[in-house]
């Protein structure tokens, strides 16, 4: 008797299972929506948790296209699709869409970028960091957050900065193939870093490449209590 035996591609059949699960996240991401517009109609007395429920879903949902996009990166399925695109407006619309997502924190937005500033990049690939940095700092800030657009040497530089506690040590000593690692303390697992940094790298201009960098050179920190040791996070992509 012949035995048969097939060898599993573990790689290909989690991509297809986050795809199923992506999928079945925007359609409750889809019916969260229509609740809270009920709920704004209605006053409903559970009307506050709902932007709270929906950037926890949308976090999620990010993460697993992230996931989804790194995969076909690693397969080399992955086309960047470089088009020219107007800076502030581009960075308007990322504010736009977590303003409820802010608004129940508090958070304040400022975005200091010149109207006139237009570059080439990859938009879903940029979207897709600028959102992760935000989810990110929106549990950490204090209450305000600001993105600043700049050109600088040739780069486009966009800094996210918030007034929270900056990041640990452990992040800002490390390098990129470091901070891949998990941290069971804080909960994170450097997906949002890397795929940042792998974003960053395929966009390129002659000899240069995109890169990414964090700091602590963040907005000043008032809290209350005084526990606020740094001047907050700074996030930097540059892209040639």
């Amino acid at each position: 008797m012949t035995r048969l035996t097939q060898e599993v591609d573990y790689s290909t059949i989690l991509a297809s299972s986050i795809h199923d699960m992506k999928n079945s996240l925007s359609l409750l991401l889809g019916t969260l929506d229509e609740v809270t517009q009920q709920c704004q109609a209605g006053h409903c007395k559970s009307s506050r948790q709902l932007p709270q429920l929906h950037y926890e879903g949308k976090r999620v949902n990010d993460h697993l296209v992230q996931l989804l996009a790194l995969y076909r990166i690693d397969k080399s399925q992955y086309f960047v699709n470089i088009s020219e695109n107007d800076v502030a407006d581009f960075l308007d619309e990322i504010i736009l869409e977590h303003r409820d997502m802010l608004a129940y924190r508090n958070i304040s937005f400022e975005l200091d970028c010149s109207d006139d500033i237009y570059w080439f990049f990859d938009r879903d690939l940029i979207t897709g960091v600028i959102t992760n940095i935000i989810n990110n700092l929106y549990m950490y800030s204090e209450d305000k957050m600001q993105i600043q657009a700049r050109i600088d040497k040739g780069y486009l530089v966009i800094h996210i900065r918030d007034n929270g506690k900056g990041y640990p040590d452990d992040m800002l000593c490390c390098t990129e193939q470091q901070q891949k690692g998990i941290s069971f303390s804080s909960g994170s697992t450097g997906l949002g870093l890397y795929f940042a940094a792998r974003a960053a790298a395929m966009h390129k201009n002659r000899e240069r490449n995109g890169y990414i960098s964090i700091s602590n050179d963040g907005i000043t920190c008032h809290s209350k209590d005084n526990a606020c040791a740094a001047q907050g996070g700074c996030f930097s992509i540059y892209l040639p």
